[in-house]
């Protein structure tokens, strides 16, 4: 498993940032986690990534909240009931559709759908990198009690900026000029 993502390999999934789910978020981190789930986003978009997006049971949880929505225009969201993305079969073949084995994860909750969709994904040999800023819970203390624990067990845990400039590698780029103004 390597440290760093590289972006021939690389995709981003977006687990279930949905309305009602995002309402109920622990409200000290709703600010913190959406901003960077739309930064990896638009690194995505920028840096031709697949994106996947998930909505956990829409008709009950809402749809996908306004400000990752504008974000993944034209993005197709995967309706799922299992927990795990990897547990949605729909879900699990547009991940392997992708034809990458790395898979930056924002969302929510983190110590359940992103947790299980992670330690999944460990499990079926790929390389799981939980965005540690872009995934919330209702409780503070849930998400990191599953960030050390899916840390613990093989899924790397890194900032959303870290993320982008392993992907990016170098400053004297297009790619970096047109993603630096989503770090100010």
């Amino acid at each position: 498993m390597g440290a760093f993502p590289s972006m021939n390999d690389t995709f981003v999934v977006v687990v279930d940032i949905q309305e009602r789910l995002h309402a109920a978020m622990d409200p000290g981190m709703q600010n913190e986690y959406v901003r960077n789930a739309v930064i990896l986003v638009e690194a995505a978009t920028k840096l031709g990534l697949p994106l996947v997006v998930t909505e956990q049971y829409p008709r009950g949880l809402g749809p996908t909240i306004v400000e990752i929505g504008r974000a993944i225009e034209g993005v197709p969201r995967m309706e799922k009931t299992a927990f795990s993305c990897m547990r949605e079969q729909s879900v699990r073949d547009r991940i392997v559709s992708t034809g990458r084995r790395t898979a930056v994860i924002a969302g929510i909750e983190a110590h359940v759908c992103v947790m299980q969709t992670a330690l999944d994904m460990l499990d079926a040999g790929m390389t799981p990198i939980v965005a540690a800023d872009a995934v919330c819970s209702r409780r503070m203390r849930d998400a990191s009690t599953a960030l050390d624990a899916v840390a613990r067990l093989g899924v790397l845990v890194y900032p959303s900026e870290s993320i982008v400039f392993m992907l990016l590698e170098r400053a004297a780029t297009p790619e970096f000029k047109a993603l630096s103004p989503l770090f100010k």
